[in-house]
């Protein structure tokens, strides 16, 4: 039997209806076609419950004949309990069983013929009453490490840590200084702050920037301020809690919403709360089985072994199912949230998502819009969150009433792997197809898409490493800047919310922690890459469809990816009012060879926004473009 003679793909309507995730209690239509030369005794339709494992059965009914090909066909209905659903099917012929399921785990559309169980194709049964905020899915991001962004006034040494090195430049590399063990015994600091950021804010908006995520902001130890000193209180550092209220106000008058980052998994051990090093006026749950905070940790061995994340002894972990935790997160009328939400902060990125319970975050979601409803929970999530499994337990992220965005790693990934060589772009297009078959649409759109963070390398510095060993380096540096461009392009222009990480736009390189966490070169800025982000942050801004219009992948080439953008009929992918247009993203990826690429698409001239006089016709309803090395290109349609 050919693999040819059995054919179902979930990317097409035709053996899926409707594409992708399904509403609770909704009906999914399934198809399989079957070559006319075996004799087919039954087609089965084997497909999963999640909640529960159970396994059910439903045969196939036969559809239509044609083309020497049998097509069957069974309608499923959805639970009504939100929960991913897996199926496969069983074709039985007359002399042997085979199946038929996808052909890798982690790529739907196109499926494979098995002779034992195949892996399964994924419905993502969501709650369609829960809906991402509408600014959100427009919204545009800058990411900034405070400490490095901009130091506005003097810098007061006298509220460093005391085990802290403050750098006299600006310009220094960060470092970490640590001792025999590896352990970090003196923080450096630069002196970034709050005032700073409101400072920069005209410079920010010139992005095109709609909200702004900080890295955290308590007070803590280190620089990065993972280590939770006291979540009540802005970190000396970078300033006050009024300082924190005079930004969210001033973003606020232009148009810009600020994010903190929740490190809500676990705590310093330099805190009022487990109070190690004793340096606060507390007694905390390493001093004393009688404080207060005691039943927040798990102690092995009083008081020297404990829970810590990633076994980081000054990182105690919480156990998030404590009652008096979640009350003093959540619930209590000076709770960490509602503390917060009286300052005027409505958005929350949370730290290691994973490690706290789904019904933890749940009560964050909710006391949240309980507050405002444009309020947006986002969680660090690194895999596909639709499916995502941590501590033997599947995480219900995008069910409804969870979070409404994750950071896109998966995004990234392709991206990159794209870049080195190793994904040709029908699998970029595969690979992207799944995420928004497995994501229902209010979160696909949702996702905070980025190509560097605080944890992973600047991509410049990455794409310097992808180079060939014999790439001339006086050329290096113009084709990286072409590389930067076709892929912030791309971030700017895919559904999701494109998150700029402070200085890539700059030009700024580093390679792993600390080293992409280095200040921003105010005044060495690359003035090109500047401009450009500037340039592609008024085009998203400028275009309803880049936002939210409709979306469709394809690959032209092995070096060729692309994708349209469009509205039609005075409406988005959402039904909200928007301006017809269509715009196309195409890219080529090779360093070296030009592509002329040939597509359907609609007939008329296509226009470059980057340079309107560069005009291509579509002729008998084909387009011909021809790209160079690394060239990116987002035309649209002229009216």
């Amino acid at each position: 039997m050919r693999q040819k003679d059995i054919y179902h793909n979930s990317f097409e309507a035709s053996y899926r209806e409707p594409f992708g995730a399904a509403p609770k209690g909704s009906p999914v239509n399934l198809r399989i076609d079957i070559n006319d030369r075996y004799r087919v005794s039954h087609v089965i339709l084997h497909y999963i419950l999640d909640r529960t494992d159970d396994e059910k059965t439903k045969e196939m009914d036969l559809f239509s004949q044609e083309h020497q090909q049998t097509s069957y066909e069974v309608t499923l209905t959805m639970p009504q309990t939100p929960q991913l659903i897996w199926y496969f099917f069983e074709i039985i012929l007359d002399d042997r069983t085979v199946y038929y399921g996808r052909e890798k785990s982690d790529e739907s559309g196109e499926g494979h013929m098995y002779d034992h169980i195949p892996p399964s194709w994924q419905i993502t049964v969501y709650d369609p009453d829960y809906e991402t905020p509408s600014w959100w899915k427009n919204a545009t991001m800058y990411h900034i490490f405070p400490d490095r962004f901009y130091a506005a006034g003097e810098l007061e040494l006298d509220k460093a840590p005391e085990t802290s090195l403050v750098h006299a430049h600006w310009e220094n590399d960060p470092v970490y200084i640590r001792n025999e063990r590896g352990e970090v015994i003196r923080w450096d600091f630069f002196g970034g702050n709050l005032q700073g950021i409101t400072e920069k804010l005209d410079y920010i908006g010139s992005l095109g920037v709609t909200v702004i995520y900080l890295n955290p902001i308590f007070e803590a130890e280190s620089n990065h301020r993972y280590d939770t000193g006291d979540y009540h209180k802005v970190d000396p550092l970078l300033g006050t809690k009024e300082d924190l209220e005079n930004l969210i106000e001033k973003a606020a008058d232009r148009g810009i919403e600020i994010m903190l980052d929740g490190v809500f998994s676990h705590t310093g051990s330099n805190s009022i709360y487990f109070n190690r090093e004793g340096k606060y006026d507390s007694l905390g749950a390493y001093q004393s089985k009688n404080s207060e905070y005691y039943s927040w940790y798990t102690f092995h061995r009083y008081p020297d072994e404990y829970d810590a994340w990633w076994g980081v002894g000054t990182l105690p972990t919480i156990n998030k199912e404590n009652e008096d935790y979640q009350n003093f997160l959540v619930h209590d009328e000076d709770s960490v949230i509602k503390t917060w939400q009286k300052s005027g902060m409505k958005h929350w990125r949370l730290d290691v998502v994973d490690e706290l319970t789904d019904d933890l975050v749940s009560q964050i979601y909710r006391q949240l819009k309980q507050e405002d409803e444009s309020s947006v929970l986002l969680g660090e999530v690194w895999e596909d969150a639709s499916n995502k499994t941590a501590y033997g337990k599947r995480r219900d992220y995008f069910l409804g009433g969870v979070l409404d965005s994750v950071m896109n790693y998966p995004l990234r990934r392709i991206m990159l792997e794209f870049m080195k060589g190793e994904m040709d772009a029908r699998t970029v297009h595969r690979r992207l197809m799944t995420l928004g078959e497995h994501y229902p649409k209010q979160y696909f759109y949702a996702v905070m898409n980025m190509l560097s963070s605080h944890d992973v390398e600047r991509i410049k510095t990455m794409l310097h490493g992808y180079l060939p060993e014999e790439y001339p380096s006086e050329e290096a540096e113009s084709l990286i800047i072409r590389q930067l461009k076709s892929l912030s392009l791309w971030l700017y222009a895919i559904p999701g919310v494109p998150s700029l990480y402070y200085g890539d736009e700059a030009g700024v390189i580093g390679g792993a922690d600390p080293d992409n966490r280095k200040p921003y070169p105010w005044g060495r800025e690359n003035k090109e890459l500047l401009d450009w982000y500037r340039k592609i942050g008024r085009w998203r801004r400028e275009h309803v469809a880049l936002r939210t219009g409709h979306w469709k992948s394809f690959a032209l080439d092995e070096d060729v990816f692309g994708f349209e953008r469009w509205t039609e009929n005075g409406l988005d992918h959402f039904g909200e009012e928007a301006s017809d247009e269509r715009l196309l993203y195409l890219f080529n990826r090779n360093h070296g060879k030009k592509r002329e690429v040939k597509l359907p698409t609609q007939k008329g001239k296509w226009q470059s926004l980057e340079n309107k006089k560069r005009i291509f016709h579509s002729k008998n309803k084909v387009l011909t473009v021809e790209l160079e090395p690394c060239e990116a290109m987002l035309l649209r349609l002229m009216k």
